[in-house]
């Protein structure tokens, strides 16, 4: 039973894992709703450097589609209470409408009118703002550039951190969203993007690849954080488990000596042994995960709900580290009780 307990208690490394990796995770959800968009700015950029040619030929493929957008920003929290931030794009009326008829972020497009900030349902908690509130007053978790309109706030879909405006200004910045139109695909935005990156090189092209791999790099730091916790706490519940499973099975050695009498092969009782550890390991992984989803959702409905934040179900950082503390303790555990029982029969 305690080994049981012990292996069940490494799905709070699960717990851990979605835990540390939600602040990477919540800010790659906000990346998600442009992975058809490539960035294009040319803030900044003299008619000689390619500007007006890079416009030109782009316009010119029909396959393409680019318009100006307003590049604003918003800023939302983590559950470790960092905050972070992302571009809270501003769209004229028009273009949002074409954008919504691939994105579905809003269903009833009479709600898109001038002045309107679109907020996902986590952002609108975040914020304590309820649909068709009037935003007038200035929020630092919002920074717009035309902030002296007052705002109609509506919610759109999205289980993510973000926020859209609607104004029919947006297109005085230099800052544009090329994506692929109807006759278009995204393999052909791929393409089209490393191609102008390439030929434009003084202008920025960033697409939505780079900045996951941007992101990614920024974060890599907390995985190297996590490992050295993995570490620690492995061999701490490794230790533990070893302890007890000494004292279990040296109670066993007159029974593995009664096999070994009559006849039963040393390689069947080692079978027999690991088998068994085996089972004592998936049966104690089983509650652990078990635990482990009962924590996340417990932590999501009474702590962080009420903020518009959650835990999310499956990071590689949880599953990974689950999974290499339950092997790190199940491998040394079987060749140390294989040994135990070689050394009993005289074997080294």
């Amino acid at each position: 039973l305690t080994v049981f307990i012990m292996i069940a208690l490494t799905g709070l490394l699960y717990v851990g894992g979605s835990y540390l990796s939600n602040i990477e995770v919540s800010y790659l959800k906000t990346l998600e709703p442009e992975s058809d968009v490539v960035y294009v700015n040319l803030n900044g950029v003299a008619l000689e450097q390619g500007k007006d040619a890079l416009l030109e030929e782009i316009s010119g493929d029909e396959k393409l589609h680019m318009f100006a957008v307003g590049a604003n920003n918003f800023i939302f929290p983590s559950v470790l209470t960092f905050t972070n931030g992302n571009y809270a794009f501003s769209y004229t009326k028009e273009d949002f409408l074409w954008r919504n008829e691939r994105m579905g972020w809003v269903k009833d497009t009479s709600l898109v009118q001038e002045n309107t900030l679109f907020i996902t349902k986590s952002y609108a908690k975040y914020l304590g703002l309820q649909d068709g509130d009037i935003l007038a007053e200035s929020r630092k978790e919002l920074t717009f550039y035309y902030g002296e309109h007052p705002f109609t706030v509506r919610i759109m879909e999205g289980d993510a951190m973000g926020a859209i405006l609607i104004a029919e200004d947006s297109a005085i910045n230099e800052f544009y969203q090329l994506t692929f139109s109807d006759a278009g695909s995204r393999e052909y935005l791929q393409t089209r993007a490393a191609e102008l990156k390439e030929k434009y090189k003084n202008i920025e092209i960033e697409t939505y690849e780079e900045r996951v791999k941007e992101a990614e790099g920024q974060f890599a730091f907390n995985g190297i954080i996590f490992l050295s916790i993995i570490a620690v706490v492995t061999c701490v519940f490794f230790i533990t488990i070893n302890a007890v499973l000494v004292g279990i099975y040296d109670k066993r050695k007159s029974e593995f000596q009664i096999y070994e009498s009559i006849g039963i092969p040393k390689s069947k009782i080692c079978r027999k042994v690991v088998g068994e550890l085996v089972i004592m390991s998936a049966v104690g992984m089983v509650l652990g995960l078990a635990l482990a989803f009962v924590t996340i959702t417990l932590l999501n409905v009474f702590l962080f709900a009420k903020d518009g934040l959650h835990l999310y179900y499956y990071h590689s950082w949880a599953l990974g580290s689950w999974l290499i503390c339950n092997a790190m303790i199940l491998i040394p555990s079987i060749l140390l009780r294989l040994r135990a029982i070689n050394k009993s029969s005289g074997e080294v």
